[in-house]
């Protein structure tokens, strides 16, 4: 079993649409996939509870109970995916032990990347692997093209995969559904296949390095 956590400490980073069309990528790769939702505000549960489309089971955990919870909820599962909790610490730090990599969703704003100072330490406090994922981008600006160079000093790896300002990311998450589903040949959903592939590709690397 694989896990992967989408954290940040910032609220309106993107965090719950790109772990509810990563988990469900993975689903609908055939990966038995569970999705845990560790924010409070329930938007992965209630995207779950609405759907009537082919997605992933969807558990809520709350808490620093992560790390014994999702051992025991995951047994059965692939992959884990753990949508995290915006400013509540204790949540997120469980949620990094529990998780074989970190992806810290990001706008391009200083607000957004500084905040992701606390979620990396607790990564690099715990040796588990880390990796920013640009989010909401909005392309051809200034901004979309300047963000790494404003990454490089935390000296963690930028994800190739990114995600833009679509209006079908917020339309399928209200649907129920994942924009693979909603619009299955447009932007939206292509940007997330490169982003499952380009994780499956790390979760390869990780199995192949731990044996």
């Amino acid at each position: 079993m694989h896990v992967v956590s989408v954290l940040s400490e910032k609220g309106g980073a993107g965090k719950s649409t790109i772990a509810t069309n990563l988990a469900t990528a993975f689903h609908l790769n055939e990966t038995r996939t569970l999705l845990v939702d560790a924010d409070p505000q329930g938007t992965a549960r209630e995207w779950g509870a609405s759907s009537d489309a082919d997605t992933p089971v969807v558990a809520g955990v709350e808490g620093a109970s992560l790390g014994d919870d999702v051992p025991r909820l995951g047994g059965q599962f692939d992959v884990v995916v753990i949508d995290g909790a915006p400013r509540l610490e204790e949540t997120n730090v469980a949620a990094v032990r529990a998780s074989d990599l970190v992806l810290v969703p990001v706008r391009p704003s200083a607000a957004d990347i500084w905040s992701a100072d606390t979620i990396l330490q607790a990564c690099k406090a715990t040796g588990t692997s880390a990796r920013f994922v640009v989010s909401s981008q909005v392309v051809g600006t200034a901004l979309a093209k300047r963000v790494e160079e404003s990454l490089d000093s935390f000296n963690v790896p930028v994800m190739d995969a990114r995600t833009s300002q679509r209006v079908a990311f917020t339309e399928a998450l209200g649907a129920g559904q994942s924009v693979l589903q909603y619009k299955p040949n447009g932007k939206a959903a292509g940007e997330i296949e490169a982003l499952h592939d380009e994780v499956q590709a790390l979760l390869n690397q990780l199995s192949e390095t731990n044996g």
